[in-house]
């Protein structure tokens, strides 16, 4: 089926699942769950998936491994939650557990919905990022245009008490001084688009535009690991 939207239903029931932290309750409403949440993700992703693919043909588009699971993963974190409230589909290449790769997002949650491109989470790889920085790079500038040209994202990353290096180009100061990087979109007060499926060809034209962005993170992340390999020589 083509996707048409989200259901406002199915993000009240995502958020009363949680609230209930019932696993008879979850049972109760899963059907509904799946027709109401999981289902127009996999829509959302049949129509994302050509232009996807034009930006990286070795995307995984397998839906069942690209939606989260309504059921978190409690076994390393403090909050014993059992249901998720927000759900989220990555664009990315195959990876080995744990691996870091770049990726592009589409989230919804009761509070916002948003999307953006991140990566160089893995060892090395800002280092490497931060490299092309300082040598301008062409892969970089190519990244740094994109991202200006698209004013409605912005960057993000958690950032250091403390340049790096401060006597790098004042422009490049927001990119070197942080631990990971990545550009993202929220909308906090209009649903509407989310509703009626209108946000997906703005969505679709932005991460194409950050092509050059999601092509420098995962040039970053080759580099990390081809010094590696050489290290180990």
């Amino acid at each position: 089926m083509a996707f048409t939207g989200f259901n406002a239903a199915g993000i009240d029931l995502l958020q009363l699942n949680r609230l209930q932290n019932s696993k008879d309750f979850y049972e109760e409403h899963k059907e509904e769950i799946k027709q109401k949440v999981i289902l127009p993700f996999h829509e959302l992703i049949a129509q994302m998936t050509p232009a996807m693919l034009e930006i990286d043909a070795q995307f995984v588009v397998t839906p069942s491994r690209m939606v989260s699971r309504v059921r978190r993963d409690t076994r390393y974190t403090k909050d014993k939650t059992l249901y998720r409230s927000n759900m989220w589909l990555f664009f990315r290449r195959k990876r080995q557990e744990h691996e870091s790769v770049p990726c592009y997002y589409f989230e919804i949650h009761p509070e916002f919905w948003g999307f953006g491109c991140w990566g160089a989470w893995g060892r090395g790889e800002m280092e490497s990022l931060r490299e092309m920085i300082l040598h301008e790079d062409k892969l970089f500038l190519e990244a740094y245009d994109a991202v200006q040209a698209c004013p409605q994202m912005y960057l993000g990353g958690e950032m250091y008490k403390r340049p790096k290096f401060p006597d790098a180009k004042q422009m490049y100061q927001d990119w070197l001084n942080r631990k990971e990087i990545g550009v993202d979109f929220r909308e906090t007060e209009d649903f509407a688009p989310l509703m009626d499926g209108s946000f997906v060809q703005p969505m679709m034209e932005t991460m194409q535009r950050l092509a050059p962005f999601y092509r420098f993170l995962l040039a970053a992340k080759e580099r990390a690991e081809a010094a590696r390999r050489e290290a180990v020589q």
